[in-house]
């Protein structure tokens, strides 16, 4: 009787242990998602407040308003979690703070766009925590889409930051030759891409040629500044990956 019942116990756990593991790869796929509004939140913030564009486009509050609902869409999917929803509130907070004052204060006063980024920084460690604690069983295709995504997003909102004398970076340890470094990492895995993902090489080549496009104003920042250009086609290529990582958790990778 006793083995019986340990052998429908065996066998119970084997049922659910499938449904744990989707669980955490959703859970999973969720917190980079989550990870990478935040960042597009953080670009666009920034573009609307930069001095190399005297025009305020209205297009640029309204991108980073759609990313900061996904956001909060993606938080009440994983249940509110306090350590992610408590930094969450607060940079909505500053980013509602900035957009109440006045037209002349938004676009010259830079201390709460300053405080902005240091929440996001906060968020965004958060989200790296929660992310990394699901990651050990996860599989590598996945988590090199992930990746990829992320340090695009980082190299898009590091150029971002670059055009700010008086906006600290806080999301990444700044050190010479960063860009270059990032650079490099982007490369090398886009090629470990194409090895994983064979059957996909014509959304590679388009990647790759959009990521080349921007490339030298990376890497020389300080020769011009292109900041909606940049994010509009770096941000499609991380919505590209963030697309492909979906699908390949659907196929169950």
């Amino acid at each position: 009787m006793i083995l019986r019942l340990r052998r429908y116990f065996v066998l119970a756990l084997l049922s659910v242990a499938p449904l744990i593991q989707a669980t955490e790869l959703q859970n999973l796929q969720n917190l980079h998602e989550f990870r990478s509004d935040g960042y597009v939140t953080g670009t666009y913030v920034l573009i609307d407040n930069n001095l190399f564009e005297r025009v305020r486009e209205p297009g640029n509050r309204e991108t980073y308003n759609s990313a900061l609902k996904n956001m909060d869409q993606l938080l009440r999917k994983m249940d509110n979690p306090s350590d992610l929803r408590r930094p969450y509130d607060a940079l909505v907070s500053l980013i509602r703070q900035l957009e109440g004052q006045s037209t002349e204060e938004a676009h010259y006063h830079l201390a709460t766009v300053n405080q902005i980024m240091m929440a996001h920084a906060e968020l965004d460690k958060a989200a790296a925590a929660a992310y990394d604690a699901l990651t050990e069983t996860a599989p590598q295709d996945l988590l090199t889409l992930h990746r990829q995504s992320l340090e695009t997003n980082q190299i898009l909102l590091l150029y971002q930051n670059s055009m700010f004398s008086s906006i600290g970076v806080y999301f990444v340890e700044t050190k010479e030759g960063l860009f270059d470094e990032m650079d490099a990492s982007i490369s090398k895995r886009a090629g470990e891409l194409r090895q994983l993902f064979p059957e996909l090489e014509a959304t590679f080549d388009q990647l790759e040629k959009q990521y080349n496009f921007i490339k030298p104003r990376l890497l020389d920042h300080r020769a011009d500044w292109v900041p909606t250009i940049a994010a509009f086609y770096l941000l499609r290529n991380t919505s590209t990956l963030n697309n492909l990582s979906r699908d390949a958790l659907k196929r169950g990778v």
